[in-house]
This record gives C-alpha cells, sequence and structure tokens, in this order.
C-alpha cells in the first residue's frame, strides 16, 4: 500500500506543470518569419526547422538549423555566402558586419538576388 501512495505522489509531482503549456502549442518564436510545415526552395533555403536541427540534415546546401545555434530565427540556411552564391529560388545571400547567410527573400528582401 505504501509503494502505491509514493508512486501516485511521484506521478503527480511528474504532471504538475504540464497544464502550463499545452501539448500542441508551437515553440516556433513569435520573430521568425517561417512558421511549422512550410517549405524551403530548391536548395533547403528556408525550411522550417527546430533546435534539435535533423530537418536540415538532407540539404547538402542548407544544412545550419538556425534554432540549432539559438537563433529566433527558425529555418534552414548556408553560412558564409557571398555575391557569387546561388542561394536559390526566393532567396538572396545576405551580407552583415557579424557574417552572412542565404536568406528566403519574403523574411528580409535585402539579401542579394532578391528582387
Amino acid at each position: 500500500m505504501r509503494a502505491i501512495a509514493v508512486l501516485a505522489l511521484v506521478a503527480l509531482v511528474a504532471c504538475s506543470g504540464s497544464e502550463d503549456v499545452p501539448l500542441d502549442a508551437d515553440p516556433t518564436p513569435a520573430e521568425s518569419c517561417v512558421r511549422p510545415g512550410e517549405a524551403g526552395n530548391n536548395l533547403g533555403v528556408g525550411q522550417y526547422c527546430t533546435p534539435d536541427g535533423i530537418q536540415c540534415a538532407g540539404f547538402d546546401l542548407a544544412p545550419l538549423c538556425l534554432a540549432a545555434v539559438g537563433q529566433d530565427q527558425w529555418f534552414c540556411t548556408r553560412i558564409g555566402c557571398d555575391a557569387t552564391t546561388n542561394c536559390g529560388d526566393g532567396a538572396g545571400c545576405l551580407l552583415e558586419t557579424a557574417g552572412s547567410a542565404c536568406v528566403p527573400c519574403r523574411c528580409d528582401s535585402r539579401g542579394i538576388g532578391c528582387i
């Protein structure tokens, strides 16, 4: 009987707090221009991804998930692009002082290659 009481207490503690966040809540930061279910371009740039980054593994030219490196944008990208880089359909190379990356034009139209 005592073992059952302990298990019930453990179950109660384990479940407490689960009411705070619904299981189907979208964890994507509000700042991210890409939402769950959105696909990337022909190279994978702009593919929605999560902090585990596995969604980008199949894209040789967009292997980095920004969410996996602590960014508020949750999509696959290619870093280190320049003015000659092909970022794929609807994406451009965004050059910033901190670095460069391929970005969907709908997220930031300042990228080289965006019209």
